[in-house]
């Protein structure tokens, strides 16, 4: 493998601004990552902060039990939280099936990267720790992955339909239906010398889990074996006893909190910014859990919220009282998320999605509402596998990398055929198209001073005439995509590897293609890789 670097124009406005550093970083953001010193002015703030580090300590140590042995360095990393001084890098996802698409696995990897090089850099214990989305209930986003079946994107699900409107960290895993996904999955990726034994495990896997949140954990600590990541699952009821003095500040502060949300969005409106949370102005950004579905809360008043599904009015003194008895009851939105994150962790730096970036950006006012810094917020790595065949295309091709990433292929396409083709058929065809009718046109003029019940025979006869056109133009076309097949489909290749169905490969692929062509260190290779956190996009060969 080798990487190279290339700069990128992102459909995101703000993070575009923010990679050519022409976004004032300070209204936004607590601290400027562009900054050498970031993360040494970071760790020194968070000595000022205390944390349940014990608490979390051995919170954590219980959970790890499910997909980790006490001998690992997962365990060996927890424990190091137990030192004042040390920190931890953090970003997170949804727990999509088999890690989901390539930007979860890439998201993973930026953050051991970066704890590994400021562990180095700080001298002080920085731990990788990933953040599971358990809490979500939408499972259509979570429940397939697109694989490659006859040179098209293929969505391909698993055929279960949750009845309620549950976390993924409460949805049972369907084993039997979860089986046959995964031997469908493995078909379309084709058999190679590693798929039995990738079966296997992955079998293992769905058979030793009750949810779909645990077996995506399993896969990320078989993926990423030996590299200490700590996982924490946002859903799961035994972490509510550690969130339970943030929820309290958060019913406290409640209309201040979505104030400053709504202030900040504004302000980003005004600088030409579209925000991305939706956040409803009674909205009290967290979550009640009531026989089994979850419901968003609204404020009523100061004093009291409701609940209008199931006609809950809820007083403040009442929900104080139910956080202390049942804190599993209540969950985080997207708003209060990221602040319990960084009530719970001393976060030395929180990587986020293009999208992400753009909506952490909104919480500023939100943070200090709380009391607290942002963390440092980094875009994670944005990266491109491109295997030998797509390159040599790509060379064979003379076309620009950086263009196919952003644009695709099909102008490419077009001045390839323009320029193969001596006669364009198309102009050619409009014009005999005007002619004709035009011609066709003054015949049933004419045929009409014979006969007037002639004009709908006669008119259909013209479409007839102008179909047989259209007959003559497909025939044309085809015969030219059939004479230069071979070229189209080294660009048709190039586009279902780099940019399927217009998307970026990372937003479309799944690692286990890679794993299932290349063997199951391909992850560990990649992250032997030497990375800058410079914005740049990240095209490894391979």
């Amino acid at each position: 493998m080798e990487i190279l670097e290339l700069s990128l124009h992102s459909s995101n406005q703000f993070l575009d601004h923010f990679t050519k550093q022409t976004l004032d970083v300070s209204s936004y953001f607590d601290y400027n990552t562009h900054s050498k010193a970031v993360f040494k002015e970071r760790a020194a703030d968070l000595k000022n902060r205390s944390f349940q580090r014990e608490e979390l300590v051995s919170y954590l140590k219980q959970y790890a039990r499910r997909f980790a042995k006490e001998q690992d360095k997962t365990f060996e990393n927890i424990e190091k939280l137990k030192d004042p001084n040390s920190v931890v890098v953090i970003g997170g996802q949804q727990a999509g099936l088999l890690t989901g698409p390539l930007y979860t696995i890439n998201k993973i990897i930026s953050i051991i990267v970066l704890a590994r090089q400021q562990e180095e850099e700080l001298g002080i214990p920085v731990v990788p720790v990933f953040w599971i989305a358990g809490e979500d209930h939408d499972f259509a986003e979570i429940n397939h992955i697109f694989a490659a079946k006859e040179k098209i994107p293929k969505k391909i699900s698993v055929k279960d339909s949750p009845l309620k409107k549950q976390s993924v960290s409460e949805l049972p895993i369907n084993k039997q239906k979860t089986i046959e996904w995964l031997e469908e999955v493995f078909e379309v990726f084709g058999e190679t010398d590693y798929s039995k034994q990738l079966i296997n495990n992955l079998k293992q896997y769905v058979q030793k889990s009750s949810s779909y949140v645990e077996f995506f954990e399993l896969v990320v600590m078989e993926i990423f074996q030996d590299q200490g990541l700590v996982l924490v699952n946002s859903g799961d009821s035994g972490l509510r006893q550690l969130e339970k003095p943030c929820f309290y500040a958060i019913v406290e502060r409640n209309s201040n909190i979505a104030d400053a949300a709504l202030k900040q969005q504004q302000f980003m409106r005004e600088q030409g910014y579209q925000p991305i949370i939706e956040i409803g102005k009674d909205s009290a950004n967290f979550f009640y859990h009531h026989e089994g579905e979850r419901f968003l809360v609204e404020r009523k008043s100061e004093e009291e919220f409701f609940i209008p599904e199931i006609n809950l009015v809820l007083s403040k003194a009442e929900l104080h009282d139910l956080i202390e008895a049942y804190p599993e009851k209540f969950s985080n939105n997207v708003v209060t998320r990221p602040v319990m994150q960084e009530f719970l962790f001393p976060t030395l730096a929180f990587f986020a999605g293009p999208g992400e970036f753009t909506y952490w950006a909104e919480l500023k006012q939100v943070f200090s509402e709380m009391e607290m810094k942002m963390p440092p917020v980094l875009p994670r790595l944005m990266i491109t596998l491109l295997e030998r065949s797509i390159e040599r295309n790509i060379l064979e091709a003379s076309l620009s990398l950086d263009d196919v990433l952003q644009n695709g292929v099909e102008d490419a396409i077009t001045a390839y055929l323009k320029d193969a083709t001596p006669v364009e058929m198309e102009p050619l065809i409009h014009q005999a198209k005007e002619q004709i009718s035009a011609i066709h046109h003054n015949l049933i003029r004419e045929a009409l001073k014979i006969d007037q019940s002639l004009e709908p025979m006669l008119m259909k006869n013209g479409v007839f005439i102008q179909e047989q056109l259209e007959f003559f133009n497909r025939s044309v076309e085809k015969r030219i995509q059939e004479k230069h097949n071979v070229q189209l489909s080294k660009y048709r290749e190039i586009e279902l590897s780099l940019f399927p169905n217009l998307h970026p490969q990372e937003r479309m692929w799944n690692i286990y293609y890679y794993i299932n062509k290349y063997g199951p260190q391909f992850v560990g290779d990649l992250l032997n890789l030497s990375y800058s956190f410079n914005g740049k996009h990240k095209i490894v060969k391979i």
